[in-house]
């Protein structure tokens, strides 16, 4: 999984490159950005709307 595209360039943090992670690290900033990703899709969710399960 290619998280950050390919060729581009590290910025002016210094980053290390995502291939350059330790498999460890980058499974669990995987983890990380997969939980918070799904946590914010549960708060943003547009509840259902009344009557929408009854047949008109």
């Amino acid at each position: 999984m290619d998280l950050f595209g390919s060729g581009l360039s590290n910025g002016a943090l210094g980053a290390p490159a995502w291939s350059e992670l330790p498999a460890e690290a980058r499974a669990a900033l995987t983890s990380l950005m997969t939980q918070l990703i799904l946590d914010h899709a549960a708060m943003t969710a547009t509840p259902p709307a009344k009557g929408v399960d009854h047949d008109l």
